[in-house]
């Protein structure tokens, strides 16, 4: 598309913490004055009239987006299913056009996107075509989020190689603890997973990002503390310098 200014924020699977990154990576990149647009293409399962009990709402809180929500997400449905599935259900079918002509107009707004997917890589989006080939379309560099722990490095390797497969440039590893890790059991696995994968992955690989206990009760709060860890702080500097060589800088004139 010509249009390779952002990040596309993938996982290895669903409740791997994806609005989590995504949001908190929003908020930092808006406190290092860049003009942020988000989008969220898929959203289901959206239960809520509460924009911030959603995925997309929560996404434009975090950059304090002024956008339309059917920019930011074109597609919503209600049942908890895979996208294509849950636009089966409700009769509806999801298009890259559809995708394409709401995220070309944020792009033209704004000098960063952060794009957060749904699910995992490979979820189909149509009959035949899937995320991979949505993050293919946009041209976008990936970041992919992935669980600490057990499981973890089977999903994650998974997911880098078939994201080699088409060329995929891929920005970093995170690694998000889901689940608080209580036992010494628990805390082994967390600290094998992080270790084998930065032998093995062949990206930077960061995290673990701790478990984030007050996330249900105040979202907000934590996602703002979030964007002042090092961790994030690190994402938002190589996603604005990715951001600034191939589409200008994308610091908002404030007379500085």
């Amino acid at each position: 598309m010509g249009m390779c200014h952002g990040i596309f924020v993938t996982g290895t699977d669903t409740g791997v913490g994806k609005t989590v990154v995504s949001s908190a990576l929003a908020r930092k990149l808006v406190l290092m004055r860049c003009s942020v647009g988000v989008m969220k293409p898929v959203e289901t399962g959206v239960q809520s009239e509460s924009a911030d009990q959603t995925d997309a709402g929560r996404l434009m809180a975090a950059a304090g987006a002024r956008d339309a929500l059917d920019l930011v997400c074109p597609y919503r449905f209600r049942v908890p299913l895979a996208p294509f599935a849950a636009a089966g259900a409700e009769g509806r079918c999801i298009t890259m056009q559809g995708i394409l002509r709401p995220y070309a107009q944020l792009a033209e707004r704004h000098g960063c996107m952060v794009v957060e997917g749904a699910g995992g890589l490979l979820v189909p989006m149509g009959q035949d075509w899937s995320m991979r080939d949505l993050i293919v379309r946009l041209g976008l560099s990936v970041l992919l989020v992935g669980r600490a722990g057990l499981g973890g490095i089977n999903h994650a390797l998974l997911t880098l190689e078939c994201l080699r497969r088409e060329g995929i440039t891929v920005l970093a590893l995170v690694l998000n603890e889901t689940a608080p890790s209580n036992t010494s059991v628990e805390q082994e696995q967390i600290a094998s997973t992080v270790s084998l994968l930065q032998a093995t992955a062949d990206v930077p690989v960061l995290g673990p990002l701790p478990y984030q206990v007050r996330l249900d009760d105040d979202w907000p709060g934590t996602i703002e503390e979030l964007a002042g860890s090092r961790l994030i702080m690190d994402l938002a500097e190589q996603v604005w310098r990715a951001t600034a060589g191939s589409a200008g800088s994308p610091i908002q004139d404030q007379g500085l």
